[in-house]
């Protein structure tokens, strides 16, 4: 039962070297797309039905061991072998060693170069949107702190200098919009990648499997492949998810940055939950924000997964290289990154604890409200570039006297520019300023709210299809099959 099942060896006089297997050998990760393969085989032994190389009773027997293969595998009944070369042959060494030759009839009219491919467009199907439902939940996260804080004031920064105050809900809801684009991202990665390759065989299709668009519905594609070749020598599937992958981990990295400038105590914006940050081994009063830390310093390993693909992609002839094998590695690592950043990040986010008062205090600070100066004499009719010459006469005024805006009096502004009138000094008061910020998703608390309300609807749209199964899927398992034992 368990002598190892080889695909291919019939023209050799001489067996693979040690050397040769060692390097050959699927790596025991690459085992959790059994699944996916048995999938396939599915509905490849509904090919072969079709084409008459399977009668009823055949097809019937070989449908019931697979439906057996998998339960087994899942539960740590069976697992792959040193002799088992990868996940094609490990799954048909069970299937042989219980049905005996009729297993080996499966092999007819397919490839695992189609087959490989076949499992990896599957996997990555159902893990757009295990990823998605990730995202999601930091979503929320975010969104929940956006509406505690829709009249929160803070500064806000461009290059990283004070630049204007903004409300504290607004500046979370820019990053949850970054996300919500990489969201909108992979649907558009699912509809233009709802392929199936299964059928394309080595390259030219096969002779005996004559209806892979019959087997694209029973595995949930829209359709089969419009080219054989291009089926199983494409991997832009592979490398346009690992980009997506890599911008969510870069958009995560951004927040995660502010975060921990904003809970150091050079600023003490925020406080962490004890639960989501940890201490130091010799510095008992240290607070760490390491959940953003270690997704800031991951993000660099998804940017290489991409980089790295691409670049074993570059050169590569058509059709099937075994070079291509390499998608495995790198879309591995990124998936299990994710799995756990997402939950803890999201976790992190959702217990901030913002220093509302210490944000208020802040907000005008370093002259954020001396863009309502030169607003306010564009109101009065003064050209916006001299206006901009009075207000950095009132910045320097201020500075030369040691005080900011707030400081400013009547007299003030009479012995600055003759222009400058007392009503300018309504303009700079902190709430009036945020608030006369009302265009189309400024920061103005009113368009803040009316942003969130609008960002919840496209996230109960993302959360549909996070949560609905592929087609092929509704009896649960399309659910990530539980890691290989071995």
């Amino acid at each position: 039962m368990n002598e190892p099942t080889k695909l291919w060896g019939g023209r050799f006089k001489a067996g693979p070297s040690e050397a040769l297997l060692a390097l050959s050998r699927a790596p025991k990760s690459y085992f959790r797309l059994y699944a996916e393969d048995i999938a396939g085989s599915r509905a490849h032994a509904s090919e072969l039905q079709r084409a008459g190389v399977l009668d009823d009773a055949e097809f019937s027997a070989i449908r019931q061991a697979l439906d057996a293969v998998e339960w087994d595998v899942a539960n740590g009944q069976e697992v792959p072998t040193d002799g088992d070369e990868d996940v094609h042959t490990f799954l048909e060494r069970l299937l042989i060693s219980r049905l005996g030759t009729l297993g080996g009839k499966l092999r007819a009219g397919r490839s695992r170069n189609d087959q490989t491919s076949n499992n990896t467009r599957l996997y990555l199907r159902r893990m757009v949107r295990e990823i998605t439902a990730g995202v999601i939940a930091v979503e929320e996260a975010i969104v929940d702190q956006a509406s505690r804080h829709i009249n929160t004031v803070m500064p806000g920064f461009t290059h990283l200098q004070p630049a204007q105050p903004i409300i504290l809900g607004h500046h979370l809801m820019a990053h949850a919009q970054a996300l919500l684009r990489d969201i909108e991202r992979f649907r558009d990665w699912d509809r233009r990648f709802d392929r199936s390759p299964l059928g394309a065989a080595a390259l030219a299709g096969s002779a005996i499997a004559r209806r892979p668009d019959l087997s694209a519905t029973e595995l949930g594609y829209s359709g089969a492949c419009e080219n054989s070749i291009d089926a199983v020598a494409s991997r832009d599937h592979v490398a346009e998810f690992l980009f997506i992958c890599a911008l969510v981990s870069v958009n995560l990295s951004r927040l995660a940055e502010e975060i921990c400038i904003w809970s150091s105590k050079q600023f003490s914006w925020v406080a962490l939950h004890d639960s989501y940050s940890t201490g130091s081994s010799i510095m008992p009063q240290k607070k760490n924000p390491d959940i953003a830390e270690l997704t800031r310093g991951m993000s660099g390993s998804l940017i290489g997964n991409i980089t790295g693909f691409l670049a074993t992609m570059k050169g590569l002839p058509l059709a099937y290289n075994r070079d291509l094998a390499e998608d495995k590695r790198a879309m591995f690592e990124s998936i299990d990154i994710l799995d756990v950043v997402l939950p803890a990040f999201a976790g992190m986010v959702a217990t901030l604890d913002f220093d509302v008062a210490r944000l208020r205090e802040e907000a005008p600070r370093g002259f954020t409200l001396a863009t309502e100066v030169a607003d306010w004499l564009v109101g009065q009719n003064i050209p916006f570039a001299e206006a901009h010459e009075i207000t950095g006469a009132v910045v320097q005024y201020c500075e030369d006297r040691g005080h900011d805006l707030s400081g400013l009096t009547a007299n003030d502004l009479a012995a600055i520019d003759a222009r400058l009138k007392p009503d300018m000094l309504q303009a700079i008061e902190l709430d009036r300023a945020v608030a006369s910020r009302t265009g189309y998703g400024a920061t103005a608390p009113i368009r803040v709210r009316e942003q969130i309300e609008r960002f919840s609807l496209a996230l109960a749209d993302s959360r549909a299809f996070a949560t609905k199964p592929l087609a092929g899927d509704e009896d649960g398992a399309g659910r990530r099959a539980k890691e290989v034992k071995v």
